[in-house]
């Protein structure tokens, strides 16, 4: 074997053994791993004004499930960009009726009504700052998700009726998107495997 075909397969990777000086094999191998370059994390305040269905309005906001979703996520010089949406599922309680009723010769005011929903949809975008990442390099999201510990809802733009009840045509909801990531770059390594009584 020529000096320039054993180099050549010295560099090779991807799990070959290394050949050294006419074939000797000494069982070392090139790898790929990854190196973590940096993490750290994003806030972002999500704050959007929901109109209800004009012949359903709200009386009161029974939960609401969020998710975020379709993340895009570009990894440029010490900083990652980060494109995404919140999607929220929101259940809410109508109005539709009076329907008092007796007891013990009492009476009580009660009304009725169904609960309903309105799925959206909102845009947000954030950057978070990762000191050595370079264009190129992977990454992993650790986490995604909105703070349930921190957000408001306020029902708005109340329905002039007399009832038993306000109905609300509008919902303002103000959320903080938290992400968090790593930067990850794969490295080459050589290493030399070596049996023990745990592995076959």
């Amino acid at each position: 074997m020529s000096q320039f075909e054993i180099s050549k397969k010295s560099q090779c990777c991807g799990g070959e053994d290394f050949d050294y000086d006419g074939g000797k094999k000494f069982g070392e191998k090139c790898i790929k791993v990854p190196e973590v370059i940096g993490r750290n994390s994003c806030q972002t305040l999500v704050e959007c004004v929901i109109p209800f269905p004009e012949q359903y309005p709200a009386v009161e906001i029974k939960d609401i499930h969020k998710e975020v979703r379709d993340l895009i996520v570009h990894v440029c010089k010490n900083k990652v960009l980060i494109n995404g949406v919140l999607h929220k599922n929101i259940n809410y309680k109508t109005y539709e009726g009076k329907s008092d009723f007796y007891y013990c010769y009492q009476k009580y005011d009660s009304y009725y009504g169904d609960v309903r929903h309105v799925a959206v949809n909102i845009p947000f975008a954030c950057f978070i700052e990762v000191p050595g990442a370079c264009p190129g390099d992977d990454f992993e999201i650790e986490y995604a998700g909105a703070e349930d510990s921190c957000e408001i809802d306020i029902l708005e733009d109340p329905i002039c009726e007399k009832g038993p009840v306000t109905q609300y045509r509008k919902l303002r909801e103000k959320v903080i998107v938290k992400i968090d990531l790593k930067v990850l770059r794969h490295i080459q390594i050589t290493v030399k495997p070596e049996k023990c009584n745990i592995c076959p």
